[in-house]
């Protein structure tokens, strides 16, 4: 079922609101092999480095 616009315009406005980017800047090289080994973890890049995140400032992730 698709999404309405009233739910994009929430959604829109929850993530303005509650929700930033975190980035960095690294070598292609370096961000393919990363990409690498969250495939063979089954988890995309930003799953795993926002389990990172949480596990720093002490809010552990989900672990699926």
């Amino acid at each position: 079922m698709a999404v309405s616009e009233a739910q994009k315009k929430a959604s829109d406005k929850y993530n303005r609101e509650h929700m930033t980017t975190l980035g960095c800047k690294v070598k292609k090289e370096e961000a393919a092999a990363f990409k690498a080994y969250c495939a063979a973890q089954g988890k995309t890049a930003n799953t795993e480095l926002k389990d990172h995140v949480l596990k720093c400032i002490g809010e552990q992730g989900d672990e699926a």
